[in-house]
């Protein structure tokens, strides 16, 4: 399947997940015209008069148009179908990726286009559900509140079962037999950092009492450092990996070092703080490897990225939300 979306920024941006679910973004010009394509792609309300300027160079349809991404305002997607069901020119479906393997389309179930996506989806092992168009944008915006609260819960009961030295990691899976509860509970995506950030700075705070801690490698996205206070590391040599090559805008990070690669943050460091993933693998790092270019391995890891018995063998304290309570005594 082939789109034609608004600019190289788009195709830049969606290009690859929706390459994934066998979806082609090209730029719509007057050669990508004539070469041919299934319909639109829009990202963004602007895009609707960037769809109206292009229909009378395409003549009849039906056309294809996808509208996709977190920057759609909500029930525009419904005043596009609204606006062209009556022609028959265009066919609007609203689509959501939830993870790796889920896809939410909205809009008409008997639709051409609509049959045509889910068999398109289906032979890229994708499973689907078609709603309405409404009702995906309405599952868009209460995900985030839901996966918010979720982490919320668990970040309390991490603290309760810090209280009682029982394992979070333990207890989680014990709910998560329940099939209305569900697996997983970290929210990387998140709006709001300052659970996370409180509880980094909690335990950075501890360790630094307990432990020689001269050099710390932070490691996630430069967001969520810029939200911890401006003193909690004074003194201490700091390097930065935030899996992106840009410079960390915040003023109160003068004097830290941002580095290129994760190799080169945790060189030589005491502490690790794992605040996210930052877009890296990190869980598929081997233990041995990140260990050996540590001159202490103390980390804390507010993203859960390893198994608590496996970090523990390998690293001199391992500390992950709701985990060994007393680690740093």
């Amino acid at each position: 399947m082939r789109l034609w979306v608004i600019s190289k920024e788009v195709v830049a941006r969606f290009g690859k997940e929706l390459g994934a679910c066998g979806i082609e973004l090209v730029v719509c010009s007057t050669d990508a015209i004539q070469e041919g394509a299934n319909g639109f792609l829009l990202t963004k309300e602007s895009d609707g008069k960037f769809l109206q300027e292009r229909m009378q160079q395409l003549g009849t349809g039906p056309w294809l148009t996808l509208v996709y991404g977190s920057d759609v305002p909500y029930d525009w997607a419904n005043t596009l179908h609204t606006q062209y069901e009556h022609t028959g020119e265009y066919e609007v479906i609203r689509m959501a990726l939830f993870t790796r393997d889920r896809a939410l389309l909205g809009g008409e179930p008997n639709g051409s286009w609509m049959r045509y996506l889910c068999k398109q989806l289906a032979r890229y092992s994708l499973v689907t559900m078609v709603c309405g168009i409404r009702e995906v944008d309405e599952a868009l915006r209460q995900l985030p509140r839901y996966l918010a609260w979720k982490e919320q819960f668990y970040i309390e009961l991490g603290a309760s079962c810090d209280e009682k030295g029982i394992s979070l990691l333990q207890v989680s899976r014990a709910l998560s037999m329940d099939k209305r509860v569900g697996q997983g509970w970290l929210y990387p995506s998140r709006e709001d950092d300052s659970l996370i950030v409180r509880w980094l700075e909690k335990e950075c705070r501890l360790v630094l009492q307990k432990a020689n801690i001269q050099r710390i490698a932070l490691w996630g996205e430069d967001s969520l450092w810029e939200h911890m206070p401006s003193d909690w590391l004074a003194e201490k040599e700091v390097a930065v990996y935030t899996g992106e090559d840009k410079p960390i805008p915040n003023k109160r990070m003068t004097g830290w070092t941002l580095c290129d690669s994760w190799q080169d943050a945790v060189k030589d460091a005491d502490l690790l703080v794992i605040g996210n993933t930052a877009g890296t693998t990190i869980a598929e790092l081997p233990l041995p490897e990140l260990v050996y270019g540590m001159r202490q391995s103390y980390v804390i890891d507010a993203a859960a990225c390893f198994p608590v018995q496996e970090a523990q063998s390998y690293f001199q304290a391992y500390r992950a939300i709701g985990e060994n309570t007393n680690v740093w005594e």
